[in-house]
């Protein structure tokens, strides 16, 4: 039996420890079976013009030499405008290949239906798969609910807690360090209100991939934007903050969570979405409204031990989403 893992090489996470790309190539070296499609890239000029040409010959290859029993794990399943993995798997379904056909969807409902538009799209496509696997039970509920009756996996997105982990020797900051990291479905009005309106000893560290704030901020002291930051630089800034800041819209799986929380950082995080699966009180204050996250980044300034508590909680939490957790339960998945 051969597992064929469709995967794509986004440019904001090429190369780094949290993408999807990279859970392919590991899942390759653990499993003797996986064999890996790469999807060339998009970003280039004139490639909506080849693309399609393109899932054409992947499909060709699957039909040649898919064998019965085989599986396909399509990594970017409506993941909209890339890759098109669901025209292979309704060209597969419809030519009648006795093959197992399985889609990683990681993008939030809401986002789905922003995408697509019309929900019945969204029905159709998820009609060709076998199996859907999710990083959160809300795009579960989601899924359901556009008609999807066959076999459904709730899993957690993986967090490289080799890579991503505490300093060994902290570098000391004053004050409360706080990093906002990413930009997808990121609330960013509400978090200059956030930034502006927070009170204590706070110092925030805004690293959304040249993504600016849509207001100047009145203390502008308290806060240093950075541009595009390579992953080893990030890692090195993660680690000398407190906690994690995510104002979010919606969220299933966030790496930028999971890897925040592999760094021991405390989170801070709209509560939406599937954000229960991955924070608990331990290691994290949820939050519904500029107050509330000011509160809480208020609180935690004049709190030190309980920040130091929260952030080995948080440490310990990623540890069960580990790459190593995910590759036992991997094999379940398909």
């Amino acid at each position: 039996m051969a597992i064929y893992i469709l995967y794509y090489n986004f440019p904001s996470t090429s190369g780094n420890h949290a993408g999807m790309s990279y859970l392919a190539q590991k899942l390759k070296v653990q499993f003797p079976d996986v064999k890996l499609i790469k999807h060339a890239p998009q970003e280039v000029k004139g490639a909506k013009y080849w693309l399609k040409i393109e899932s054409i010959l992947i499909f060709c290859y699957l039909y040649l030499f898919l064998k019965p029993g085989d599986k396909v794990f399509f990594m970017e399943y409506l993941t909209y405008g890339v890759a098109f993995q669901d025209r292979i798997a309704r060209w597969l379904k419809k030519t009648g290949k006795s093959c197992r056909l399985i889609g990683l969807i990681h993008l939030a409902g809401s986002h789905l239906v922003d995408l697509y538009g019309d929900e019945q799209i969204i029905s159709s496509k998820l009609s060709w798969l076998d199996k859907v696997v999710v990083f959160g039970s809300t795009l579960a509920t989601f899924v359901r609910a556009h008609g999807f009756n066959k076999e459904l996996a709730v899993c957690h997105h993986y967090a490289d807690t080799n890579f991503y982990r505490p300093a060994a020797i902290r570098q000391e900051k004053k004050g409360l360090n706080v990093i906002v990291v990413g930009s997808l479905k990121r609330n960013f009005q509400q978090l200059n209100e956030i930034i502006a309106e927070t009170t204590g000893d706070v110092v925030f560290h805004i690293c959304s991939g040249g993504k600016i704030l849509l207001e100047p901020c009145h203390q502008r002291n308290k806060v240093i934007s950075y541009g595009f930051l390579p992953e080893d630089a990030l890692l090195e800034l993660m680690q000398t903050c407190d906690v994690h800041l995510a104002v979010l819209e919606d969220t299933v799986g966030s790496n930028a969570i999971t890897s925040a929380m592999a760094v021991g950082l405390v989170q801070v995080v709209s509560d939406v979405g599937s954000i229960r699966d991955y924070c608990d009180k331990s290691n994290s204050i949820l939050c519904a409204g500029v107050k509330d996250f000011t509160e809480a980044l208020s609180f935690l300034s004049q709190n030190a031990t309980l920040v130091q508590s929260m952030k080995s909680s948080a440490r310990r939490q990623a540890e069960k989403m580990s790459l190593e957790n995910f590759y036992k339960n991997f094999p379940e998945l398909l």
